[in-house]
């Protein structure tokens, strides 16, 4: 997406859905099996998407972070939707931005949406090829690093990732167990591949991190 391009979304955004509220750590956005209201915008902050399955159990989808389009709708159908999952922030102060269904949005900035949903196509797909193709440690350090990656912070050869998730959401991301978490994240510490404390893992290279 180019600069010029860049700039018309936020502009075209911020004219056409104007109206954005902020979300307290713990607060859910939306809920899981009622209608849907279409597509937000992240603007600020994360969350998580949490999804009970048919059998009792959970499982988090993803982390969604600034600029990813989170919610089930459609931009050229009114046909109602039922959301698939809870939609969680994670910070004090994430921002959401409803998305309402609009055919007055200009064609790039449709393209740039219709984008997003097919990334989050993809993601589900690779989430399956690690489910079967990794053990339950691999996953775990998979999941690590996809998320520094994403949202970590670079300090010379240490990345910090700066998160709200217990080692149960670790858990529920990597299709794991939370006992597995807590072993695989004292092995990589005793190691000195990582350090971490409460919401804070700091990786020492995380170029040399490999799942």
């Amino acid at each position: 997406m180019n600069t010029s391009l860049a700039q018309s979304y936020r502009e075209t955004i911020q004219v056409t859905f104007p109206l954005s509220r902020s979300y307290s750590k713990g607060q859910a956005i939306y809920k899981q099996d009622q209608v849907s209201e279409g597509f937000y915008l992240v603007k600020k902050g994360s969350l998580k998407l949490q999804k009970m399955l048919p059998n009792g159990l959970q499982t988090i989808l993803k982390i969604a972070t600034e600029g990813e389009i989170i919610g089930e709708g459609d931009f050229d159908s009114s046909v109602p939707r039922k959301n698939l999952s809870y939609a969680i922030a994670l910070e004090d102060g994430t921002l959401i931005q409803k998305l309402d269904s609009a055919p007055n949005l200009l064609p790039e900035i449709k393209s740039h949406l219709t984008q997003k949903l097919i990334d989050r196509a993809l993601e589900a797909s690779q989430r399956h090829e690690r489910l079967i193709s990794l053990d339950a440690e691999q996953r775990i350090k998979s999941v690590l690093k996809e998320l520094a990656l994403k949202i970590g912070h670079k300090y010379g050869d240490e990345t910090l990732l700066k998160i709200n998730l217990t080692h149960e959401d670790f858990a529920l991301l990597s299709d794991s167990s939370r006992q597995t978490v807590t072993k695989t994240f004292s092995t990589l510490k005793r190691q000195g591949t990582i350090n971490y404390s409460r919401n804070r893992i700091l990786f020492r290279n995380l170029e040399n991190f490999k799942p």
